[in-house]
Parts: C-alpha cells; sequence; structure tokens
C-alpha cells in the first residue's frame, strides 16, 4: 500500500531536511521547495496529498501564496508550519484556505497528529497557538495582538518598507528610540534579526490588507 504523500516547503536546509528524515517512515516526502516563487509549480508536478508550508519563504511568503496555491489546486490541504505562534497569522492562514497551523516548536507528535487530522478532512489549530486577545499562561513569544499600540504601529511602518529613520521621522522620535522599540518588538515576537522581524512584518500587512478587502467585499 502506498504512503501518503506530502511537498515541503522550507527554505531552511536543515529544517527540511530533518523534517524529511523524520517524517519518511509513514509519509512518502515528494520533494523539498526552498524558494516562494516555485511552490505553485512543485504543487502542480508533484499533486501532494498535504503541503507543509513555512510562511516566511523568499521571494514569495506563505500567506500570499495561499490563493494562488487554492486556484491550482482547489482540493489542495495545506498545514502551515511556522515559527511564528501567532494567532494574527493562523486566523488569517485558516481564512484563507489553510487547514492547518502548527509552530515549529511543536512535538514529531502533534505534527502528525495535525496531518492526519488534515488528511482525513479536518482542521488543526496547535493549543501552542495563544487565544487572540490575551496570552493566559502561555509561555513563549507573543503575538501581533499582544503588541502594545506604538510597537503595532512600527511593524505597520516596516510592512510598508518604511526605515527606522523614516519611522523616527513620521513618529516624531529618534532613531535611536526607533532602534530601541525594534529590538523590543524582536525579543517580544521571539524573531532572532531584523530580516526576520520584516518578513513578519510583510505577512501582518498582508494579513490586514486581506482583512480589510474582505469587510469591504
Amino acid at each position: 500500500m502506498s504512503l501518503p504523500t506530502l511537498l515541503l516547503a522550507e527554505d531552511h536546509e536543515l529544517v527540511g531536511q530533518g523534517l524529511k528524515a523524520m517524517l519518511s517512515a509513514d509519509y512518502e516526502v515528494l520533494d523539498l521547495v526552498q524558494d516562494g516563487a516555485e511552490v505553485v509549480s512543485a504543487v502542480m508536478k508533484h499533486k501532494p496529498d498535504v503541503l507543509l508550508l513555512d510562511l516566511s519563504l523568499p521571494h514569495r511568503n506563505g500567506i500570499d501564496l495561499l490563493t494562488d496555491l487554492f486556484k491550482a489546486r482547489p482540493r489542495l490541504r495545506v498545514l502551515v508550519l511556522t515559527m511564528h505562534v501567532d494567532p494574527h497569522l493562523a486566523n488569517m492562514a485558516m481564512s484563507l484556505g489553510a487547514r492547518g497551523f502548527v509552530p515549529k516548536n511543536a512535538g514529531l507528535d502533534e505534527l502528525r497528529t495535525a496531518i492526519e487530522v488534515i488528511r482525513e478532512g479536518g482542521k488543526y489549530l496547535s493549543p501552542k497557538i495563544p487565544e487572540q486577545g490575551h496570552r493566559g499562561n502561555v509561555a513563549g513569544p507573543m503575538g501581533f495582538s499582544q503588541l502594545t499600540a506604538r510597537q503595532q504601529k512600527i511593524v505597520r511602518m516596516l510592512a510598508k518598507g518604511m526605515s527606522s529613520e523614516e519611522i523616527a521621522e513620521e513618529l516624531g522620535v529618534t532613531v535611536h528610540t526607533v532602534a530601541f522599540h525594534r529590538k523590543n518588538i524582536r525579543r517580544a515576537l521571539g524573531v532572532k534579526s531584523d530580516a526576520e522581524m520584516h518578513r513578519y512584518a510583510i505577512l501582518v500587512g498582508l494579513s490586514e490588507e486581506n482583512r480589510r478587502a474582505n469587510r469591504a467585499s
């Protein structure tokens, strides 16, 4: 009997190869795609049962890809596997058609459970994702909704491609103050670099644009 098939969209080679090694006993891993611009064509080529999709891919991120993926294969089952433990992004990914959302710090058992739930036609949201609007007793990185109003504004400015100098001028503060806020935002979100935070900001910007469009329609 043939194994269920998976396609991995993950830009970090070590993470992708690790996932492939861990999952290959139970699934046929068809390919590892590391460039967001190649994901749709890889899905059309391999026709996987489930796509494991990272949100922070080069050239095209996961949020941006979801609509095109479902146009190409309407019955595709997508499990988002991401470093962002954020209900803001989880809600947006699920509203765009993803069937599951699991952070990368989840265990292998949870990942297998999520894949099986999705394969059987269900939806899976990791219990590691804090409820929208409050943190409760959840440990680990915060999500966008738990940032301060000033921090959220800076993230939105970063999503527009504004530099620290432009943000400082817009807010009427010094560049040093903006750098201080950016450091605190990185710590709160659990991201390790400005590049990672910029990719996160773009995801937030896309999700908010989509939400406004849905309200207007």
